[in-house]
């Protein structure tokens, strides 16, 4: 019994032995009569102490039992949110990993078709130019072939020679520029075709990421749902199982309540009883210092063992 009620229990006492002597005249704690009830002892020699007893280690195991389940939830959860973060985690790996593979495939899609583009592209600009690069090749070729001619089987002076192979190399550069000018060129028409379409395929790699991301978040917005119902579900659950046991701990302290009042109710009783028998007008329920007191315990345990069980 805590300290609040033993301090009710006296003061109630207290209260009652000094009403029923209040005919008597008071003169100071020195001429009262007093008594003292070991109450503790009185207590445990009720016939309903040990069902006291026990109603107070069902419901002390029954904190225990609560505290435990609590304790175990909390870890559970505490782990259902770990694993919950690595499947975060792996789940944010894959999709990372998926969206990679195919953004890679659809590359390789569009790089094989941009690279059909060119060689139709090129074909097409290759056509459109042959004449023109026929043109050069016929324009230098025999002069080009008389001046090797000429090197390789007349015997020449030096002089002679070198002027050959002057004009030779001449040629041959001016053949090489002509050609790469149309060169530039060909690059210049492919580019103007083949620009917007290098433009068009790199929208489509846009639009597709963007397609992907939408199908991925949309996929982990149902899935983050239901595990969001799934993980709120667990405390909910964790309060039901609480709330049940803190209904069952709330009527077993109401039992263990009614059942000490009437212990308590008992022990005052017979107190209260003996101190108008015998003329005490305060009864304390522990030894007081410098006081003396006649113990009442031993016949106060008399008469409640003269009780029958209720």
């Amino acid at each position: 019994m805590d300290r609040n009620n033993w301090r009710k229990i006296s003061l109630i006492l207290a209260a009652a032995l000094l009403i029923s002597a209040c005919g008597t005249n008071f003169r100071g704690m020195q001429q009262d009569k007093i008594a003292v009830v070991n109450w503790q002892r009185a207590m445990e020699s009720h016939p309903q102490y040990q069902k006291l007893q026990q109603q107070e280690k069902i419901l002390k195991d029954l904190l225990a039992k609560r505290q435990g389940q609590e304790n175990l939830a909390k870890a559970q959860m505490g782990s259902l949110e770990k694993l919950r973060q690595l499947r975060q985690l792996s789940e944010d790996s894959y999709w990372q990993a998926d969206f990679n593979t195919r953004m890679v495939e659809q590359r390789e899609r569009e790089v094989k078709k941009l690279q059909q583009k060119i060689a139709e592209v090129e074909g097409q600009v290759d056509k459109e130019l042959a004449p023109r690069k026929k043109a050069i090749e016929d324009n230098y070729q025999l002069e080009i072939f008389n001046l090797r001619a000429l090197l390789g089987a007349v015997r020449l002076k030096v002089d002679e020679r070198q002027a050959l192979e002057a004009k030779l190399q001449e040629l041959q550069h001016e053949r090489g520029k002509k050609v790469m000018e149309l060169q530039a060129e060909k690059q210049s028409l492919m580019e103007t075709q083949l620009g917007p379409y290098r433009k068009e395929m790199q929208q489509r790699m846009a639009d597709a990421a963007d397609q992907y991301q939408a199908e991925m978040l949309e996929h982990r917005k149902g899935k983050e749902q239901r595990e969001k119902e799934m993980f709120s579900a667990a405390p909910q659950a964790l309060r039901n199982a609480l709330a049940i046991m803190d209904r069952e701990i709330e009527k077993q302290q109401e039992k263990n309540e009614q059942l000490r009042k009437q212990v308590n109710g008992d022990i005052s009783s017979q107190a209260v009883k003996l101190a108008h028998e015998r003329g005490y007008t305060i009864v304390f329920n522990q030894f007081k210092v410098n006081i003396h007191a006649d113990d009442i315990t031993d016949k106060v345990v008399e008469n409640l063992k003269k009780q029958s069980p209720k």
